[in-house]
């Protein structure tokens, strides 16, 4: 095997390197000096630089080759959305193995994603859509679909923007407020490159949940076990961002392989390969639907697949970005959730009101603190992210689904004003 680094590219999260560290396999981070993200502690790490991804992509190429020319680098590694375009762009100018550019840019336009779902598996595999450029043409979708409808842009994850409409007056001061917002957003999250473009979508009504799919070189697909996700939604918040993700799955074994068969079917679909495939789907009472599926591993399911099942994600995306296959094989199974709480409004972030309460609960595991005092935050369809992360596990699924909404019930945990 060829010696160098996994080098991460752009940012990273706690739960997604770790084992690799501990399996004896060096790590580096080149970090984009405009992330957001709360960075864990990288003091392992054999080398960590910061550069301004804003810059032109040569600037950056550059300086990735320099590390490549000191500590060499055996893979290139992407866990965030944002950078998986400039991920399939770099690695192959670096002689690296990656999922490619044709692949990457269908999963990072949900209306190209969405059509290759009808043209390549059938027209009832996902729900109605259309990419709109105008109110007009929101008026028509919606008079030939009906309501509840789907607002979002076609190229932001984590729920961004991302909003349901009951009537058509609320559709139409959803697009005002995606058209005025979303092209500042890109510019303050340095994603200066993307294009605004905004998707209509049919509401698919049933529960949420995600496969990560493990794609090796050759297409060969070995589908992660089901995670359940409750939404803002299903905790009486009008929003759809990720409030906790539960394993094991409450779908049943049929619903189950039933859903990997279609998360398969999906990442073939966009021609995903070298790459692990986030597919997020809706159980439906006509089967499962798919939503969407991004050219990365899911955030936070590296975390969860090891708590609960043993299974070691970031070495399986590490393997197939070295050219490897690897199998998927549960070793446990321990119930599980990692649960991200966001505030009920938008507003300066003032303090959390006694976290002892989640260091008592019985399944209580671990937490960190990712707002910051004195910052903005908000729901995930005003552009925002979770300053709270919070990891259960127990001996029952039980003990954490009680714990999980006994997070939802502290109503006052994140103070704003």
């Amino acid at each position: 095997m060829n010696q160098g680094i996994a080098l991460f590219l752009g940012a990273l999260r706690h739960g997604e390197f770790e084992s690799l560290l501990d399996r004896g396999i060096p790590c580096g981070a080149l970090i984009d000096s405009n992330t957001k993200l709360h960075l864990p502690d990288l003091a392992r790490f054999q080398v960590v630089e910061k550069f301004d991804f804003l810059r032109p992509e040569a600037e950056l190429l550059g300086v990735l080759k320099e590390i490549q020319a000191k500590c060499g680098i055996r893979c290139m590694m992407n866990v965030i959305e944002h950078y998986v375009g400039a991920f399939a762009r770099l690695a192959p100018q670096l002689g690296l193995c990656g999922i490619s550019q044709r692949s990457a840019q269908i999963c990072l336009d949900k209306h190209a994603m969405r059509q290759r779902f009808v043209q390549r598996i059938g027209p009832n595999v996902t729900g109605r859509f259309r990419e709109v450029q105008t109110e007009k043409q929101l008026r028509d979708f919606a008079a030939e679909v009906g309501f509840p409808l789907v607002l979002k842009p076609t190229n932001l994850s984590a729920s961004l923007f991302i909003s349901m409409n009951h009537t058509l007056d609320a559709l139409l001061a959803s697009y005002q407020r995606m058209v005025a917002e979303v092209p500042r957003y890109y510019k303050q999250a340095a994603q200066k490159d993307k294009t605004f473009a905004v998707q209509v979508e049919e509401f698919m009504a049933g529960s949420n949940h995600s496969i990560d799919c493990w794609v090796d070189a050759e297409g060969r697909v070995a589908s992660t076990p089901v995670v359940d996700v409750l939404t803002g939604a299903d905790v009486g918040i009008d929003d759809f961002h990720h409030f906790a993700r539960i394993t094991p799955s409450r779908l049943s074994r049929e619903e189950r392989a039933e859903a990997a068969r279609l998360a398969e079917a999906g990442v073939e679909a966009l021609e995903v390969s070298t790459s692990i495939g986030h597919v997020e789907f809706i159980q439906t009472p006509c089967g499962p639907k798919l939503l969407e599926i991004g050219a990365r591993p899911g955030g936070n399911r590296t975390r969860i697949l090891a708590m609960t099942y043993g299974i070691d994600q970031a070495y399986a995306c590490y393997q197939i970005l070295c050219g490897e296959t690897p199998v998927a094989r549960p070793q446990k199974e321990q119930p599980s959730a990692i649960v991200t709480p966001f505030p009920r409004q938008q507003g300066t972030l003032r303090s959390f009101c006694n976290l002892d309460r989640i260091r008592s609960l019985p399944t209580f595991l671990y937490h960190e603190v990712r707002g910051r005092v004195g910052q903005t935050v908000g729901l995930s369809k005003d552009g925002y992210k979770a300053p709270l992360y919070i990891e259960l596990t127990g001996d029952t699924w039980d003990e954490v689904r009680r714990d999980v909404d006994c997070i939802a019930s502290w109503t006052d945990l994140i103070v704003v004003d």
